[in-house]
């Protein structure tokens, strides 16, 4: 099985540095761009069909591709963004004001740390692993999965050796960028991340 897995297309909150976790915002104009510049990278790469967190923000960018590919899109909440507990909704200044030390720590990329009543990096890569594995291992085909940047961070670090001492923050993937992960013998393989080649003529638009 193969996956090619995909930060959702950019949202308001995105644009305007609210921390949005699992919340949510409708996808901008950039962000239709994108999307329209990502069908064109896929073009040639049939889904059998399209996973997706249950936000709307990721639904919009499945959709796209699903009607791209004549498939079908199914929503599992393994693959939502990473809860933020009191976090979420605030711009990102204003939790550096009222959180300092745990927004930062969070946001440096540190896998263990969490606010109170959200998740970790950890717990973010155990369910989406979770989802991967969920899979018989009969199946074949390459399947699209649309997710989030910081549920994709937590887990490119498991599959680059989960080290406690790394920086999760440093697997970023822009919005509508992708990485491919190979699954056989109950193990996942990662062949890429971070693959953006496809934005690079995309000007964001004036705010």
């Amino acid at each position: 099985m193969r996956f090619i897995v995909i930060r959702h297309a950019e949202s308001q909150w995105n644009r305007e540095g609210i921390i949005q976790g699992q919340l949510d915002s409708p996808v901008t104009h950039h962000g239709q761009r994108q999307i329209a510049a990502l069908m064109v990278a896929l073009k040639d790469t049939p889904f059998s069909q399209i996973f997706s967190s249950p936000s709307g923000r990721a639904m919009t960018t499945a959709q796209a591709l699903a009607t791209l590919n004549q498939c079908t899109v199914s929503s599992d909440a393994r693959l939502h963004e990473r809860h933020f507990g009191c976090l979420q909704g605030l711009p990102y200044h204003q939790a550096m004001r009222s959180h300092r030390e745990l927004t930062s720590r969070i946001f440096a990329g540190e896998p263990t740390a969490s606010a109170p009543e959200g998740e970790s990096a950890h717990d973010v890569a155990q369910r989406m692993s979770a989802f991967f594995l969920s899979f018989p291992p009969s199946l074949r085909g390459t399947f699209g999965v649309v997710t989030h940047g910081h549920a994709l961070q937590a887990l490119i670090w498991q599959l680059q050796g989960g080290d406690w001492m790394d920086d999760t923050s440093r697997y970023d993937h822009p919005n509508c960028s992708y990485s491919v992960i190979e699954v056989g013998n109950g193990r996942l393989q990662l062949q890429n991340w971070g693959v953006a080649t496809h934005l690079r003529a995309l000007h964001p638009a004036p705010i």
